[in-house]
């Protein structure tokens, strides 16, 4: 059996809060007690990649301690592991008032990617929107999913494509079609095309000014049209349909 990247996080992480020394032994039983079907002679391989790597260090029949390179690793795991958990939690929309914050959110991240995407797009990137936003047909839908996401990349701000990465995890798609259909029910989508269309023009001709403000409509435009539908006696209705999306 070979071990993976998540057993020897969970190595270090085992080792890491250990005052003392941690022998082959001790640190199968203790991966098996979080949950890893794992034999002994493939901890001990994994114990020898560690050395190999200068992450442990053997202390003979005692065991072996974390280096001081492996705490930072193990530290650094930590810390990523609980960004990774709260990211999750914070896109784990419930009910309306999750979905609306998660709206406002996107607002705030989205007019400066908005305004970053005029002044920053590469040509080919700039082609690729106008072409998103001239689609029809069934391939519209799709494209709806990734307009967004597509603008957060052409902003070309490594943060703003960072937190536009994770707003717009492939597995939200599901979110994209909710707010899609609120926009079928409440009339609005045919204004939510041509505020695309705003957002590409502006961004087409370096205007950061009209790309962050047609942005901030649109956004404030999807609030308004998703606080409405659901005043409208389908709070229900998003609720369950949020339920179904999996983060998992």
């Amino acid at each position: 059996m070979r071990h993976t990247p998540a057993m020897e996080s969970a190595l270090l992480a085992i080792m890491n809060s250990h005052a003392g020394p941690v022998g082959a032994r001790a640190a199968t039983r203790h991966l098996r007690e979080h949950g890893f079907d794992i034999s002994e002679s493939t901890v001990s391989r994994l114990l020898t990649d560690l050395d190999e790597r200068a992450l442990t260090r053997s202390l003979g029949k005692k065991g072996r301690v974390l280096t001081e390179e492996g705490r930072r690793v193990a530290a650094n795991q930590r810390l990523d592991s609980h960004r990774a958990s709260s990211f999750a939690d914070a896109l784990s929309l419930r009910d309306v008032h999750d979905l609306v914050d998660h709206l406002a959110c996107r607002r705030g991240i989205e007019r400066e990617a908005a305004r970053a995407a005029a002044l920053r797009a590469r040509p080919e990137e700039v082609a690729h929107l106008r072409a998103m936003v001239e689609a029809s047909g069934s391939a519209r839908l799709q494209e709806r999913v990734a307009f967004h996401k597509t603008i957060g990349q052409a902003s070309h701000n490594k943060q703003v494509q960072a937190i536009s990465t994770t707003l717009f995890d492939e597995r939200l798609d599901p979110l994209e079609r909710l707010l899609i259909m609120i926009g079928i029910r409440q009339d609005a989508l045919v204004r939510w095309d041509q505020e695309h269309r705003d957002i590409v023009a502006s961004i087409s001709d370096r205007d950061a000014d009209g790309a962050e403000r047609f942005m901030v409509v649109h956004l404030d435009g999807m609030i308004r049209e998703t606080e409405q539908f659901a005043n409208s006696g389908n709070a229900h209705l998003i609720h369950t349909l949020l339920a179904e999306i999996d983060l998992a």
